[in-house]
């Protein structure tokens, strides 16, 4: 199932393994945090796992705002250098305004960034 999110002027990227509870926990967060900044903000969830492992799990968090990618190849893994999950990156029209850990991201935060 391939659904793009809406066009925000931020996107958010979390990095995330479905066996993590750390990155369980940090999708809750941040699917409260898109909620709550819907008009700004949406959401890539990108694992190394196969659709067969973690897609049904990740696609009943897909709606209008949050989109899923698989990257089998751990190319975009490697891309943003990510060496530990949850990691998360915001980014503003294709420029990263913010990244690390995504349980260190909190309202307070994102507010500051979708204020820039």
């Amino acid at each position: 199932m391939d659904i793009q999110p809406t066009n925000t002027e931020y996107t958010c990227i979390l990095f995330y393994n479905s066996t993590s509870e750390l990155c369980q926990e940090s999708l809750e967060n941040i699917k409260q945090y898109i909620s709550n900044h819907e008009k700004e903000l949406n959401l890539i969830i990108v694992t190394k796992e196969e659709y067969s492992k973690a897609g049904v799990t990740l696609t009943r968090h897909l709606n209008d705002y949050t989109g899923v990618a698989f990257d089998d190849s751990g190319r975009t893994f490697k891309s943003f250098g990510v060496k530990y999950i949850p990691f998360c990156v915001i980014s503003r029209k294709n420029r990263v305004v913010w990244c690390g850990n995504s349980l260190a991201l909190n309202d307070t935060t994102l507010n500051k960034i979708l204020i820039q």
